[in-house]
């Protein structure tokens, strides 16, 4: 018996199913990358382009997971070192070697501005290895190592200019190689700088040794190799493992707060990018 063939003339075609081809995947995630220049052309053109908005779309999403991934990691890292430098650490008393006398100055003047007493006897140590009357080939005197014009600035009324060597004046305790004077003076300094760098204790730590002026926000590493070794010592003082690799953390900690300023930045940017578009296109419609 024949088979009648329906639909005589036409010849039965069977789908093939076909794996979707590497090349526009790639072309896909090349057409992503490039969405923020295509968008900025296709703002200039009088109809949209709905694949490139899409694509942008998918550009932003990326760069916020970044943004939101990075932040969080950064702040973990950040609070890493703070445990390393001053915020919450184990510390072994026989470390650092204090007198009682010493000991309660800076507990007291620690307290009261809300800083960790061990930060300051680390400080305190790498310093001038509590030699009250130490002097720095730069001027800086005592304790803390405090120069000339941080002195001034702090103790604005003293009789004192903080430029003399130990023995050559008697200011009583009014002078910047006074024990208690020079400690709530170092104290009052570093909470200032602690401050100025929104909390970040490395960074004031930096610009205690190296001045403020040579904390520079886009370099990744400290400017001197002194001040490297000046946190790698710190470091060492205050980690609760003696871990070497202290100043490594600091510096990618450096690094990754650069990266997510130059992404907020660029975040920022695109937003302006897909305003401009908005303005154009959706306006029309």
């Amino acid at each position: 018996m024949e088979t009648v063939n329906p639909l005589p003339g036409r010849r039965k075609v069977k789908r093939v199913k076909t794996r979707p081809q590497r090349g526009n995947f790639l072309l896909r995630i090349f057409q992503i990358c490039c969405s923020p220049l295509l968008l900025l052309i296709d703002i200039f053109r009088s109809r949209p382009s709905r694949p490139i908005f899409r694509a942008f779309l998918w550009f932003m999403l990326g760069v916020s997971l970044m943004i939101a991934g990075l932040y969080f990691y950064v702040e973990r890292h950040q609070t890493q070192l703070e445990k390393c430098l001053g915020g919450y650490f184990s510390y072994t008393r026989g470390a650092i070697p204090v007198t009682s006398e010493i000991q309660e100055i800076i507990y007291r003047d620690a307290l009261l501005a809300n800083i960790s007493p061990q930060l300051v006897m680390a400080v305190i140590q790498v310093e001038s290895g509590f030699d009250p009357e130490a002097h720095s080939p730069k001027g800086a005197c005592g304790l803390m190592q405090i120069t000339p014009l941080v002195w001034q600035a702090f103790n604005p009324n003293s009789s004192c200019d903080g430029r003399h060597r130990p023995g050559e004046a008697d200011h009583g305790r009014d002078c910047v190689y006074n024990i208690e004077a020079n400690i709530g003076t170092g104290v009052r300094y570093l909470r200032q700088l602690i401050d100025y760098f929104d909390g970040e204790t490395g960074r004031a730590l930096e610009a205690y040794n190296a001045g403020l002026t040579n904390v520079e926000l886009t370099e990744f590493r400290p400017k001197y190799q002194e001040t490297r070794t000046y946190l790698g010592r710190l470091g060492k003082l205050l980690a609760a493992s003696g871990s070497d690799d202290f100043l490594v953390q600091y510096e990618l900690n450096r690094l990754f707060r650069a990266v997510l300023r130059v992404l907020f930045f660029c975040s920022v940017v695109l937003w302006a990018v897909l305003l401009l578009w908005s303005k154009k296109h959706l306006r029309k419609n």
